[in-house]
């Protein structure tokens, strides 16, 4: 890093909405303040569900342009968006001694970027994301994917995602593994805050909860499909808020489970939630880490989870996880936790906490600097 007094991070991503990317973001922000950096967040669109740390900067830079067809006229498009960006940062930031650029989209427009310092963070698996594409234009989209992870510095949340990255693309590029960061300490006391989970009509301790945005690649239709086949003897609320939260909630009535489950809707604050939770459940069909397993462990909730591709089985051991899709499996793991729950509790790692991770980041860019040089 450079030698001045407070050097500056730079984070970038879409939008601050309540996902594990946008978490991640939020946490290792903090972290740097802690390190006295300068610290600064920009993002691409207004929409905000989460809350940032009052010391951080945080910065909006539009990019209000169209979706095109062709990968073309998109690129000539990001190529605007990101002379726009670093005109800004420059100007109103200064130039930046390490920038995150998260979410394919940010990975994408930050490819053409002439900033120095880059570090792309990926937060899933690129060939669960691009996996109709891959099937359907493997060459092109091949191509695509090597033009974009190919201009910049690569961190993986997994090391799964890592191997999954290098197979599709090859080494084209330095890249790591550097999980995401669990402040316990922010996470416990968000859990402290006042909130009356009876007037959910739950009870403390007696539920199991599921958080996650209503998308497919978050398994709700299997989930509720498992519970309707278990003995039913906490009821089941889901956190989250998406496109198929309608539909899931049709099919609770026609399973005839409806009586038993909560739709909770996006929580800005799920951690009280998931702290008075007898077990928490993740049941994906694929993730980059599973943040919410972590978020989990760090307030001593037992967890299971789908084996899914390819953050699970980095923070879980075996018997806490089940087959993606196995329906019956699933079940009859759901109905083991709670009879016997502190069975399937797993103590948080230690090397999760924001400031190893915030110097894994600084370790990585700096090596990426060695090698350059």
């Amino acid at each position: 890093m450079t030698s001045t007094n407070r050097p500056i991070i730079l984070l970038i991503l879409k939008a601050l909405e309540g996902r594990g990317a946008e978490r991640m973001v939020t946490t290792l922000a903090r972290a740097y303040i802690e390190m006295s950096y300068h610290v600064h967040v920009l993002c691409l669109e207004k929409s905000q569900d989460m809350r940032l740390d009052s010391r951080i900067q945080y910065h909006v830079v539009p990019y209000n342009q169209p979706l095109f067809e062709t990968e073309s006229e998109q690129a000539d498009v990001y190529k605007k968006v990101a002379e726009r960006i670093d005109s800004y940062v420059l100007k109103n930031i200064g130039t930046p001694d390490l920038v995150f650029a998260n979410i394919y989209k940010v990975n994408w427009i930050m490819a053409y970027s002439q900033l120095p310092n880059i570090v792309n963070v990926l937060h899933t698996a690129l060939s669960k994301q691009f996996q109709e594409e891959l099937a359907t234009i493997p060459a092109q989209t091949i191509a695509h994917l090597k033009i974009v992870y190919g201009a910049h510095p690569c961190s993986c949340v997994s090391e799964g995602a890592r191997q999954d990255l290098l197979a599709l693309i090859g080494n084209l590029n330095r890249t790591t593994t550097i999980y995401n960061p669990c402040d316990v300490n922010e996470i416990q006391k968000a859990a402290d805050q006042p909130l009356t989970i009876e007037q959910f009509g739950l009870i403390d301790k007696m539920y199991i909860i599921h958080v996650a945005s209503f998308d497919t690649m978050k398994g709700h239709r299997e989930l509720l499909q498992a519970y309707a086949k278990t003995q039913r003897k906490l009821p089941l609320v889901l956190v989250g808020k998406g496109r198929l939260e309608a539909e899931m909630k049709r099919l609770a009535i026609e399973l005839g489970i409806d009586d038993c489950v909560h739709f909770l809707g996006f929580q800005s604050n799920p951690y009280p939630f998931i702290a008075a939770a007898a077990l928490l459940v993740m049941t994906s069909e694929f993730e980059g880490f599973g943040y919410v397993i972590v978020e989990a462990q760090a307030l001593n909730v037992p967890v299971i989870s789908t084996d899914c591709p390819f953050g699970p089985r980095e923070l879980l051991p075996k018997k806490n996880l089940v087959p993606v899709g196995d329906i019956n499996a699933l079940a009859a793991l759901i109905n083991q936790a709670i009879d016997n729950l502190n069975h399937y509790k797993v103590p948080l790692n230690q090397q999760l906490l924001p400031s190893h991770i915030a110097k894994q980041y600084l370790d990585f860019a700096e090596g990426v600097k060695n090698d350059i040089n």
